[in-house]
């Protein structure tokens, strides 16, 4: 009885593997990164995230110029400061290049949120383009291009998912 159990499961294991094999596997790839920056949303994306960008770098550079000027005045002024002056100043000049810093790398992670909550939604739906057109032709595995060694090119994509993402408005 044991027997036959262990060959039955060995002709059910075979009789897979071997369905497996005759179905062909279709593998495609798409440039995800291209195809997010090129549909009209990707784009609209991009220029908030850029005026977000610049609006946050204006003001650290501005900070940044407020403590260069402090730094000039207080070497101007070095020579006529008493010695506790000079350093309650040079202290608070370091205190404002750390707070510049620690602004500078809130920002940096800011933008990286910002960056995420506007570029999930458009990643989503790309997803569900790129499913629904693996589907339709049949491909059992797509893989984002940045891990793509070599391809033919007939199994790019990527202009496919840009056209039908923006479509789909």
């Amino acid at each position: 009885m044991k027997n036959r159990f262990v060959i039955g499961l060995f002709l059910l294991s075979t009789s897979a593997a071997l369905a497996a094999a005759e179905s062909p596997t279709r593998v495609a790839f798409v440039n995800m990164q291209k195809a997010i920056q090129t549909v009209g949303e990707g784009k609209k994306a991009q220029d908030t995230l850029r005026k977000e960008a610049e609006d946050r770098q204006k003001k650290l550079q501005a900070e940044g110029k407020k403590i260069q000027d402090a730094m000039e005045n207080l070497r101007k002024q070095a020579m006529v400061m008493d010695e506790k002056s000079r350093r309650a100043k040079e202290e608070e000049i370091q205190q404002q290049v750390m707070k510049l810093r620690e602004s500078e790398a809130r920002s940096s992670q800011e933008f990286q949120k910002r960056d995420q909550e506007i570029s999930e939604p458009i990643l989503r739906k790309m997803r569900n383009v790129v499913s629904q057109i693996s589907k339709e032709k049949g491909y059992t595995l797509v893989i984002d291009e940045s891990n793509v060694i070599y391809a033919l090119d007939q199994d790019d994509i990527t202009d496919e998912v840009i056209k039908r993402y923006d479509a789909k408005k």
